[in-house]
């Protein structure tokens, strides 16, 4: 658990962001309504990201990816998993993630409920912060880090 609280800043949220995600899919998406009866007697229905549109189990799979790879130097500490590499791989799941929700939320636009847009902004939210941690590993890339014990050489002054 202790390399859990080791992980940057953004790794845990996106961890966390992710598996909200998952169980917010679980709500209900939709309002399905159908006449029934001669009395025009509606029948009415949930349904959750997951049916309907197959773009809500691919959202599912791919969230289910962020999480396993953005779980895997908690579960193996030997993996080296900060380098700008594999914040790229996080980013681009995470902008896949946010192009099936959408085309999710697109292909079954009827009806819709609040539960559909809180979805749309934590796969908005995971793609962001992938986006900034990209960002930030694509700037640090060339830096060599510091040794504890040494202090890093003076910076020149203009003459």
């Amino acid at each position: 658990m202790r390399s859990f609280w080791n992980r940057p800043l953004g790794s845990k949220l996106i961890l966390v962001l992710s598996l909200a995600l998952l169980i917010e899919m679980l709500a209900p998406w939709q309002r399905v309504c159908a006449a029934g009866g001669t009395n025009a007697d509606n029948i009415c229905g949930w349904r959750t990201a997951y049916s309907g549109s197959s773009f809500g189990t691919y959202a599912g799979l791919l969230a289910a990816a962020i999480l396993v790879w953005e779980l895997l130097p908690v579960l193996a500490p030997r993996l080296s998993m900060r380098g700008w590499s594999t914040a790229i791989v996080t980013a681009v799941l995470g902008v896949a993630l946010v192009i099936c929700v959408l085309v999710k939320m697109i292909e079954d636009n009827e009806f819709q409920t609040g539960w559909a847009w809180i979805g749309l902004a934590l796969a908005l939210a995971i793609m962001l912060l992938a986006l900034i941690r990209v960002r930030h590993r694509w700037g640090t890339r060339h830096e060599r880090p510091v040794a504890p014990g040494s202090r890093p050489p003076p910076a020149e002054t203009p003459g």
